[in-house]
């Protein structure tokens, strides 16, 4: 799902209102640099046990894995990144999915089938340049 508009309000309202399975390819976040050239992908969807590096806000350049994942509010807990209380407890705050970069997959050694298939598919590397579309035989009405 693409959002024409480039008014932010109308971005928040689209994300909103869309369906769940549909948030998931919103909620995608960019992967390191190191990782795109590897794969081939530069946004993947999060999952629970990804790795994680912060870029912007309190907590920037913190680096943990994925704790919780709220798809409606486009928010995400991270392992490492914790506040402490006044009374002492702590707890993990929500961060922001745009604010994020996957730095290692979860099981990356065994990626799940669902994964592997999504990088394969998505991979700007491994494009086959033989590949040609069939050319569409064109009639006129009149002929």
């Amino acid at each position: 799902m693409k959002v024409a508009s480039k008014k932010p309000g109308k971005q928040r309202k689209a994300f909103y209102n869309s369906k769940n399975h549909q948030r998931s390819s919103l909620m995608s976040t960019r992967v390191a640099d190191f990782l795109a050239e590897e794969y081939g992908v530069r946004r993947m969807p999060l999952r629970v046990g990804d790795s994680v590096r912060v870029t912007k806000g309190e907590f920037q350049d913190f680096e943990g894995e994925v704790l919780e994942i709220n798809r409606k509010t486009r928010r995400v807990k991270i392992k490492e990144v914790t506040f402490e209380k006044t009374d002492g407890t702590t707890f993990y705050p929500k961060i922001d999915s745009s604010n994020l970069i996957i730095t290692k997959f979860y099981k990356e050694k065994k990626m799940d089938a669902w994964r592997a298939q999504m990088i394969e598919r998505k991979a700007y590397e491994s494009i086959d340049e033989d590949i040609i579309a069939p050319k569409k035989d064109i009639k006129k009405g009149g002929e």
